[in-house]
């Protein structure tokens, strides 16, 4: 079996290759897009494709049989060699249109560069560096959502970058030369239901030589981790102590996520206790107490904890799981929809886990709900399903639409929201796409005639709702606005099915969305006059006097919004009479513009804006919002420097003068373990003396105004002050063991209280066990 490099190769040597081998010869390429001629073309001549070597320089392995030479007389020698020679025309042409499409730019410092990126696209480029170097690169979305991939010279995937921003604001980029040479760096958009189309500006903002303290993150991640493990290990053997069921559980779940990949025996284990921990907490749940509510919402944040991490490797025993652990009535609506359709999410929730391991178990689960009732949250299973067997994504979508063009929407609202979200998906899917970029598209999600059924049934359901009256809301007019809202954006499909209708919906909408009366037609005036721009602090004053403040407001916020906060805040002073609207309506302006500043990456901005915020509290609870945002995409003398301005505000104290403020010095101690370990412990250490001074005092004051403990335990559920405080450590004790295992390690055992010190220890385990990484990597 021969192996011949395509790039450089002659015609005549691949020929010679082919004719030699006569059986077959395999010839490594970069990934091609074939047209369907050409596809059919080498099917003819048993060519066969694979990709095991994704995301590297070699994109495919093409294998090309010739099993007609001379057999069975179908050809002669000089018709073989013929075929065989447009055969490799046929390759090297293929070749030749991937490498065009395949060639990456270059990437230099203080040359920003712009591009348009479509669906199925993908742009490469490169940047080289020295072992040890660091690099920092910003992908600035302008109207797509992308992902951010990184490869190592010799292919190796480093990681993926995508932070929930939408289509607009940076994804930061942090590479670490583990090795010298060509780093490459892919950007690809996100996928979705729709077509992302959009421009984006990718720029090196900084190389400089790693810290000593990044090149031993990257050094010691392994005998990091095996710490981490040993600590895990450590923390298990202790889970069996806890009194409370829920807590036991939640611990018992996440060990046991740690635990698949190196020991699954244990962590089937841990996952089997976990469920008798469930159940446990579940039969012990009064529905007669005070805090029923609160226990129902606990038991089912459990269960899908379940689901999540048991349904990936035994789907079975998660669905059994979930019907088992049935039992409890929602205090919500103890008879109706409520609790079947939050009973279907979770089935769904399952199967669109398990939907790229299992399609045919995640389709089945999904077929079996529609028995039980209807969930929007089937349309996310659809889309999975779709991507890895389109006839039985097709078939569940034909049997959905088929079940609710028989269905009443109106009475049944649930049915109405899935009926709009399958529609709009299937409306999606019918637009032209590219299938693997070879020309062909795709099939429609479900037929024709399902459609034209589907779409007919949502507007006959839509335009029968007849409102009882002004300002009456229900779950049936909730219904029909959601239908109504979803015709308005289909005019297309509207004009092809029911062109005569098309008043119909406008007057439709026109009732549904003014509920208010006359007051709430000129409100709407208002507010489209300002939007179109036409409306200004003048006119204003000719409105209704309980309307003006608001709509002040509505000006001001959009002069914001477009670069002019001196205007805004001239529009709120000079007009707002009321003092204590005023002054809200002014933070609310300040905030919106302190995180537009850190949306555009303007970090001084931001921090100016916000050391005149008032009052300190919320100052405070501002800062522990946007302080992790302070770092990617800027220097690390100006990250450091940004950092320590955020503590100042802070004030001098080591300790917190209350809860916003130990958030705050929480989230800016994480922030700073990026840079400066050593400041990010002076910072965290003080605070933890503080918790264990806390946390005393509140066992004292248990029961009184705020429930802090049971059963000798912190509540972690219910939002109380220590049990958050007590999250908050943990998590930051987790990012400081990446950089500095040992001291993080021996902070955590500082904590008194048993359960919050096993917390500490398993945020640990699993920052140390996961690398510190968002998103996995290879």
């Amino acid at each position: 079996m021969a192996r011949e490099s395509v790039r450089g190769v002659r015609l005549e040597d691949l020929c010679l290759a082919l004719a030699r081998k006569a059986t077959f010869a395999i010839v490594s390429t970069p990934k091609m897009n074939l047209s369907p001629a050409t596809r059919n073309l080498w099917h003819l001549f048993g060519v066969i494709w694979s990709f095991p070597f994704e995301n590297t320089d070699v994109k495919c392995i093409i294998r090309i049989e010739v099993p007609f030479l001379l057999q069975k007389g179908a050809f002669h020698m000089r018709q073989s060699r013929c075929l065989l020679l447009g055969l490799s025309f046929s390759l090297l042409l293929g070749v030749q249109d991937a490498q065009s499409q395949a060639v990456a730019t270059s990437l230099q410092i203080g040359t920003p560069i712009e591009r348009t990126l479509a669906a199925g696209q993908s742009h490469r480029y490169t940047i080289n560096l020295e072992e040890d170097q660091i690099a920092q690169l910003v992908v600035d979305q302008r109207g797509i959502d992308v992902i951010v991939r990184v490869f190592s010279p010799g292919g190796r995937r480093l990681g993926e970058f995508d932070t929930p921003n939408g289509t607009q604001g940076p994804e930061n980029v942090t590479v670490i030369a583990e090795t010298a040479g060509v780093y490459r760096i892919e950007v690809a958009p996100l996928s979705g239901y729709e077509n992302p189309s959009g421009r984006y500006e990718i720029k090196v903002v900084e190389i400089r030589k790693a810290t000593e303290q990044e090149l031993q993150s990257i050094k010691n991640q392994e005998v990091t981790k095996a710490k981490g493990l040993a600590l895990l290990t450590e923390a298990t053997q202790g889970l069996p102590q806890l009194r409370r069921p829920q807590t036991r559980a939640a611990f018992q779940i996440k060990a046991a996520q740690l635990l698949w990949t190196s020991d699954e025996k244990r962590a089937s284990k841990l996952m089997e206790q976990a469920i008798e921990s469930v159940k446990e907490f579940i039969a012990n749940v009064d529905e007669s107490d005070q805090s029923y509510y609160e226990s129902f919402q606990t038991a089912n944040q459990l269960r899908r904890q379940v689901v999540e991490a048991l349904g990936p490797h035994d789907p079975d025993l998660a669905l059994s799981f979930l019907r088992a652990t049935r039992t409890l009535s929602n205090p919500d609506r103890s008879q109706g929809s409520a609790h079947v359709n939050e009973e279907l999410q979770l089935e769904l929730s399952l199967a669109s886990q398990i939907t790229a391991a299992d399609p045919k178990r995640a389709f089945q689960i999904a077929e079996d709900t529609l028995k039980n009732g209807y969930s929007a949250s089937v349309v996310d299973t659809i889309h999975r399903l779709r991507s890895k067997d389109p006839e039985l994504a097709a078939k569940l979508a034909h049997d959905i639409a088929a079940k609710l063009t028989n269905e009443s929407l109106l009475r049944t609202p649930e049915a109405a929201y899935l009926a709009s979200s399958l529609l709009y998906l299937a409306r999606t899917m019918r637009r032209p796409q590219m299938a693997a970029g070879d020309g062909t598209a795709n099939s429609d999600l479900i037929s024709e005639d399902d459609y034209r059924d589907l779409f007919q049934k949502v507007l006959t359901e839509a335009l029968s709702y007849a409102p009882p009256g002004p300002n009456i809301y229900s779950p049936e007019r909730n219904a029909a606005q959601n239908l109504v809202n979803t015709l308005k954006q289909m005019k297309t499909d509207l004009q092809s099915y029911a062109p005569e209708r098309v008043a119909a919906v406008e007057k439709k909408w026109t009732e549904l969305n003014n509920m208010g009366g006359p007051q709430a037609e000129q409100w709407q005036k208002y507010q489209t006059a300002i939007n179109d721009g036409t409306v200004d602090v003048e006119s204003v004053k000719q409105a209704p006097r309980e309307m003006r403040d608001q709509l002040y407001q509505q000006i001001a916020n959009k002069a914001a919004a477009a670069g002019d906060l001196a205007r805004a805040r001239q529009v709120l002073t000079d007009h707002i009479t009321n003092p204590i609207q005023r002054q809200q309506a002014l933070n609310n302006l300040d905030q919106q513009a302190i995180f537009g500043a850190m949306a555009r990456g303007k970090v001084d901005e931001a921090l100016r804006i916000l050391s005149g915020f008032r009052p300190a509290n919320e100052r405070a609870a501002i800062l522990a919002q946007i302080v992790n945002q302070i770092g990617p995409g800027l220097k690390r003398s100006a990250a450091v420097a940004f950092l320590e301005q955020a503590r100042s505000m802070i004030g001098p104290s080591a300790q917190a003068e209350d809860q916003q403020q130990m958030h705050a010095l929480f989230e800016i101690a994480r922030a700073f373990s990026r840079f400066d370990s050593t400041r990010a412990f002076e910072i965290v250490e003080p605070l933890i003396d503080q918790f264990n001074e806390l946390s005393a005092a509140a066992a004292t004051m248990n029961g009184f105004g705020q429930k802090y403990y049971q059963d000798g335990e912190v509540i972690m559920q219910n939002g109380n002050a220590v049990g958050e405080a007590a999250n908050q450590l943990g998590m930051a004790l987790g990012n400081l063991a990446l950089v500095n295992f040992e001291r993080a390690k021996a902070a955590a055992d500082r904590i008194r209280l048993v359960d919050v010190r096993m917390q500490a220890y398993l945020a640990i385990a699993q920052q140390t066990i996961q690398g510190g990484k968002n998103t996995d990597a290879e």
